[in-house]
């Protein structure tokens, strides 16, 4: 079960990168941070968001623009539709306007407003704007503090995700100095010796698929030695461990899989789909890489089919790991909340009948039928077994914890402060607990 469901279609998480926006390419220096602006008061009014930039890239790889999204109370709560982005078009030592419209959403509460960078090159950016229209048809400008850089020496004050800049060798940020009147003082990111890379679930290099029973099923592998499948959540990929393959694949020989009818897995449009089935799906890639007795990690969606594997065949898991794993979809289980929205949601799709949605369908469908876990097949699993949950997951503590209790000799840990997102919330932490479990002798 996955948070908000519909909204895995959107997005995932954005502080670490947030350059779908310029397409399929990634490198090495790519750059997302973003200015937060509450904007409940404004529900329902049209709005404008602006930025003056000046785009300076030093070779064809380089690119700079700023990207919009809408967000509701929580971090990971994405409002759909919300989605905008404006790469900068100009290629010059000019400044230019560039800016996003449209209308606040009844469920946002705060906008985050992106400054995005890719690869080499130099960077200006300034003038952060944010306006709403008024009941007069007037544009009323929303105060942000620092928006012109002209308040504070420090660069990134007042910006989130500047945390990622720790892994960018060749990125330099700093306050520069224009003698335009309109500009003075501005953020200046000077980019260089980044790479094109593919990043995880679109890796040319490691990516290879199976047929399976109608599908392709579509995996990449990492690192060396004894084996570990990493299953994704509901409507996700291989990309949302990318927090996780790079530390893990230096222990393990990591397998990471797009479930069937997910990422760049195929799925029968006609059938419904089933943990069952995605189950019996890693049985047979298993099998054609002559694996058995692997290592397990699940999180969410994937959770519940590392346990029904491992019921069903517990010869093939050595040790499981699940994270955010529930038995069944019932209140008792799930959030009555995240229940509540996957049924609107379900309906509002259904309602539209656009065939291009129908994978969606059958996995919204499959998250309010399943999965039937039966508590006491649990005691079939013969594989040492860690039940994690986040402290504010929308499973249930209770529940997560009769399922650790259904597992001969299973531990059961929930994390701090987390919710059902903390292999992306604290991967380091969140990765430590896993590496600590999967390596004990």
């Amino acid at each position: 079960m996955r948070y908000n469901t519909i909204r895995f279609c959107a997005i995932i998480f954005f502080f670490a990168s947030a350059l779908p926006c310029f397409g399929q390419l990634t490198t090495s220096n790519d750059l997302g941070i973003v200015r937060e602006i509450p904007i409940k008061s404004f529900i329902g009014k049209r709005f404008k968001a602006g930025v003056d930039i000046k785009n300076i890239p030093s070779d064809s790889i380089g690119l700079a623009g700023f990207f919009f999204l809408q967000v509701g109370k929580g971090d990971y709560d994405f409002v759909p539709g919300t989605r905008q982005s404006k790469p900068a078009t100009n290629k010059d030592s000019a400044w230019h306007h560039y800016e996003i419209a449209g209308t606040v959403a009844s469920s946002a509460q705060k906008v985050w407003l992106y400054v995005n960078t890719r690869g080499n090159g130099d960077f200006y950016y300034d003038n952060f704007s944010f306006e709403v229209e008024t009941a007069a048809g007037l544009w009323k400008k929303v105060v942000i503090p620092n928006a012109d850089f002209e308040e504070s020496p420090l660069p990134l004050k007042g910006f989130r995700g500047t945390e990622t800049l720790k892994e960018k060798q060749g990125v330099k940020i700093e306050l520069a100095l224009d003698s335009d009147q309109n500009i003075l003082h501005h953020l200046h990111i000077h980019s260089r010796n980044a790479k094109v890379i593919y990043p995880y679930g679109r890796d040319k290099l490691k990516g290879k698929y199976i047929d399976v029973a109608g599908s392709k099923i579509y995996y990449e592998t990492y690192g060396s030695g004894e084996p570990l499948l990493l299953l994704h959540g509901n409507g996700g990929s291989i990309s949302d461990f990318k927090s996780q393959i790079g530390e893990f694949a230096k222990h393990f020989q990591v397998i990471a899989v797009d479930t069937r009818a997910q990422g760049k897995s195929s799925g029968n449009r006609s059938e419904s789909l089933s943990y069952d089935l995605f189950a019996e799906d890693m049985k047979t890639l298993l099998d054609s890489l002559h694996l058995k007795n692997v290592s397990i990690l699940g999180w969410s969606d994937g959770g519940n089919t590392g346990l029904t594997l491992a019921i069903k065949n517990p010869d093939y898991v050595k040790r499981l790991v699940v994270m955010g794993a529930n038995l069944n979809p019932e209140e008792s289980a799930v959030s009555p909340k995240i229940l509540k929205q996957t049924k609107s949601d379900l309906n509002k799709l259904k309602a539209k009948n656009n065939p291009d949605d129908k994978n969606t369908v059958l996995l919204l469908e499959m998250l309010l039928k399943e999965p039937q876990i039966d508590q006491k097949s649990l005691k079939k699993i013969t594989a040492k077994t860690l039940v994690l949950a986040g402290e504010k997951d929308i499973i249930l503590e209770e529940h997560t914890r009769s399922i650790a209790e259904g597992i001969p000799g299973a531990e059961v840990q929930l994390l701090q402060g987390a919710t059902h997102f903390a292999p992306k919330e604290n991967p380091s932490a969140f990765n430590k607990i896993v590496l600590d479990f999967l390596m004990r002798k």
